[in-house]
């Protein structure tokens, strides 16, 4: 019996331990799209633009960019706003999204970046030297861990405030920086 026991408890402690040993550990999706929740803890947009009752929208132009990863924001809250995640298809659609995510692989970046421009929309990608081209935070990967760029004038001309917390720990760039 107390052999049987024994076996019970190891195997229960083993079971114990096995949601932590199959965790898989986030991929680059997963972490991208904690950056862009984080972004959006951290910015501070005119009351115009995001009044204290309205959901924080969060925008892209492809339901699949980073693999489908930004859906898990869904109904999160951020600075007390609801965060909801709607797909664009056209700059048309444009209207109403506080924050604009626009993949590497969207051809269509610069036409809604100009869409955008001077609005207070936070734009963000993962597109190589997006910051340096006139977004507003780029997403890259250096020594394996994701970091972000941030051209601190072009979120100041769109009237958004980014905490001094977010700005310590980016990569400060202005347009045409190489």
């Amino acid at each position: 019996m107390r052999k049987g026991r024994r076996w019970i408890r190891l195997l229960l402690g083993l079971c114990a331990m096995l949601p932590a040993a199959v965790m898989a550990t986030p991929d680059e999706a997963e972490i991208k799209a904690a950056f862009i929740y984080n972004f959006a803890k951290f910015v501070e947009w005119p009351s115009t633009a995001l009044a204290t009752t309205d959901a924080l929208q969060i925008c892209v132009p492809d339901d699949k960019t980073l693999d489908g990863k930004l859906s898990l924001l869904q109904g999160r809250e951020a600075q007390g706003h609801a965060i909801h995640i709607r797909a664009i298809s056209s700059s048309d659609e444009l209207t109403g999204c506080n924050i604009l995510f626009i993949g590497a692989a969207d051809d269509a970046r610069g036409h809604l970046l100009r869409n955008v421009g001077g609005l207070p929309v936070l734009t963000i990608s993962d597109a190589p030297s997006f910051a340096q081209q006139g977004g507003m935070i780029g997403l890259f990967v250096e020594s394996n861990h994701v970091q972000f760029a941030v051209n601190r004038v072009i979120a100041e001309q769109s009237g958004l405030k980014l905490s001094a917390r977010m700005l310590q720990m980016a990569h400060i760039v202005q347009s045409g920086d190489q």
